[in-house]
């Protein structure tokens, strides 16, 4: 909470940085990130693996040197002076020791338990074999905490993840190709923005190596594909500001969440998108959910909308409900209240009024006022885990790679 007040404090005064003696040189911001990567990597590790799964102690001890061995290399960013072999390829082996590291938490638990890889892997399966996903039900086994197994995810979700169930008959991989892909973007707006370049490095390590991003991979959540979404309507902004190439991703987060409207439309408010970029981002969706519409339209309907918006369902469910972080869940804890959905609403449409009072075309700002009104709507929520926060770190990294590009022209910057 004291990042969001101050980030809120900085969106509406920037000037308010000036006070705060940080010098405005790139050597020290270059020291900071490294050592905010370093640090990052040094944590890793936190859980790898689940010891009930298969071949946990196996992979897990796999993970443990790899991390080892990524926390090694990370530490030659500090050296000014090295063999061009190492400057030339320790970002590839950073990435491709972060891509094993996914595969090996994935190969060690092939059945976690969590709902959230039965409803990603038989949701799609049901698609493949022709049938409609969101007829999936049945009781969760090894007694994870939501009692039945529902496809609760937007359209595009069951698309997304059939081809990974097709070919290993588990939705992860694709997880792992949205990280691979959202780590070349930042390397493409990077370069886009003139960052210097060990910065862009700098900022794709720290994204691949997030301290739990193994037990993360490992529990299929899906918010690597959120993360993707939003990398790629930035980028595709920043080439082409007046074309839809940019919408298309933020409808991609639609039909697979459509509660995350309020973001969507700050994003695109504050960026000062044109009729026919709303337009996009909001047919994307409708055009993958017709099919299903025109299946079943009150079963759809009441997977992807009534049952993800009502939070006296969800937290009657949710057993984990009291160790969510956030505001909703503390209420819920101490009194036994549930906030109702209007709550969340209200409070979210209020942030977005807020943060459009004094918006800016600047993507920088775009990016930041859509991680605050995330914020927002995530406190007030029904529940919040530590995925969440994942996503909203790569929010947050994001913005800074965009204001390392808007400050990269100033005389102080050298």
């Amino acid at each position: 909470m004291t990042t969001t007040i101050i980030l809120f404090a900085f969106y509406f005064k920037p000037e308010i940085l000036s006070k705060i003696n940080i010098p405005p040189d790139s050597k020290i911001l270059s020291l900071f990130l490294t050592v905010i990567m370093v640090v990052n990597i040094a944590q890793v590790g936190a859980r790898l693996g689940d010891p009930a799964q298969t071949n946990w102690q196996l992979y897990s001890a796999a993970n443990r040197l790899l991390a080892a061995l990524a926390l090694v290399i990370s530490l030659t960013y500090f050296v000014q002076k090295l063999p061009i072999a190492i400057v030339k390829y320790r970002l590839v082996i950073l990435i491709a020791t972060a891509t094993l590291m996914r595969l090996f938490s994935i190969i060690s638990a092939p059945n976690p338990t969590i709902d959230v890889f039965y409803i990603l892997r038989d949701g799609p399966k049901l698609l493949l074999e022709g049938k409609n996903p969101y007829e999936l039900s049945y009781p969760a086994p090894y007694g994870v905490y939501i009692p039945t197994i529902l496809f609760i995810y937007g359209p595009l979700a069951a698309f997304l993840f059939a081809p990974s169930v097709l070919i290993f008959n588990d939705p992860r991989f694709m997880l792992i190709l949205a990280d691979l892909i959202s780590a070349f973007l930042i390397l493409k707006i990077a370069r886009h923005l003139k960052v210097i370049s060990q910065m862009a490095q700098i900022t794709v390590i720290i994204f691949l190596f997030h301290p739990l991003f193994p037990f993360m991979t490992e529990q299929a959540w899906l918010e690597p594909i959120i993360s993707l979404s939003f990398f790629a309507a930035t980028y595709l902004f920043l080439k082409y500001p007046n074309k839809i190439y940019g919408s298309a991703p933020l409808g991609m987060v639609l039909a697979i969440k459509s509660v995350y409207l309020l973001p969507v439309a700050t994003y695109l408010k504050n960026k000062s998108a044109n009729t026919f970029q709303y337009l996009t981002a909001i047919l994307v969706p409708i055009a993958l959910s017709l099919p299903f519409l025109a299946a079943d339209a009150r079963l759809f309907l009441d997977r992807t909308q009534v049952y993800v918006t009502t939070p006296e369902s969800i937290q009657a469910n949710l057993a984990p409900t009291h160790i969510a972080l956030n505001i909703s869940a503390l209420i819920l804890k101490y009194t036994g209240i549930v906030l109702p959905t209007i709550v969340v609403g209200l409070a979210g449409i209020a942030a977005v009024l807020f943060l459009i009072l004094k918006r800016t075309p600047q993507m920088s700002y775009v990016v930041l006022s859509t991680f605050l009104i995330f914020m927002v709507l995530f406190m007030f929520g029904p529940f919040v885990f530590v995925h969440y926060f994942a996503f909203l770190g790569n929010l947050l990294l994001l913005t800074m790679l965009l204001f390392l590009g808007k400050i990269h022209g100033n005389k102080y910057w050298h």
